[in-house]
């Protein structure tokens, strides 16, 4: 990355500023189902991992002598933050907090495939358009990583693989089961095709890659 911001690290903090504004909805979830117990979640999170990146322009916060640096480590806070929210909520309200949890990340994701529908910025007529507009709001990891094999680019599906989730070790540090985290990411996913156009859906498995299990990722035409 350049020392000095450009498109790509705006592009990139917006990416964790959504990770950020999912958090938020995760605690507001958590006061109507645990009450009180919210607010404990969310002290002994942020007691951990740090209060949330404010809502302000990247130029404000940043560390400009260590750009990629900054933006790796608040990548790190951001997803780890929010795994140990959900287990603060799953911890707390047992399977109501899970599927809390599990509509948080349903309905963002929805969010998130309407405001590119309507931007007007995106050809969503077709599966490589829809993975086009996903990948200016889904954060997975630094531009640098990729960590995603794009294996099938059409209008009618569009599919990724990866033996790598790069989300995996900041889920490990919030103690959190991984296939729980990946449950609800499933659940964004799905949620932000289906709003982009509902003509489309969402699909995720497990395939074998020369002996080595790894996660498929489908975007398809119903």
């Amino acid at each position: 990355m350049s020392a000095f911001l450009g498109w790509i690290h705006y592009w990139l903090y917006k990416k964790i500023r959504l990770v950020v504004e999912r958090e938020q909805l995760l605690y507001e979830k958590a006061e109507e189902l645990c009450g009180p117990m919210a607010e404990e979640i969310r002290a002994t999170v942020w007691e951990s991992y740090g209060e949330p990146l404010p809502d302000v322009d990247l130029a404000e916060v940043i560390d400009h002598t260590n750009i990629h640096g900054w933006l790796q480590r608040q990548i790190t806070l951001a997803e780890t933050r929010e795994a140990a929210v959900v287990k603060g909520m799953v911890d707390h309200c047992g399977d109501a907090g899970l599927n809390a949890a599990a509509e948080v990340f349903a309905t963002h994701g929805k969010q998130c495939g309407h405001a590119a529908q309507v931007s007007g910025q995106y050809d969503l007529t077709g599966a490589d358009g829809i993975y086009r507009a996903l990948n200016d709001y889904f954060l997975n990891g630094m531009p640098c990583d990729q960590a995603d094999m794009l294996v099938v680019n059409t209008p009618e599906q569009v599919a990724w693989e990866n033996t790598v989730c790069l989300k995996g070790r900041n889920w490990n540090a919030a103690n959190i089961d991984a296939a729980v985290m990946r449950s609800l990411y499933q659940q964004w996913l799905a949620g932000f095709v289906q709003a982009a156009n509902p003509a489309f859906y969402f699909e995720q498995t497990v395939v074998d890659k020369n002996g080595v299990p790894a996660v498929r990722n489908e975007i398809r035409r119903k």
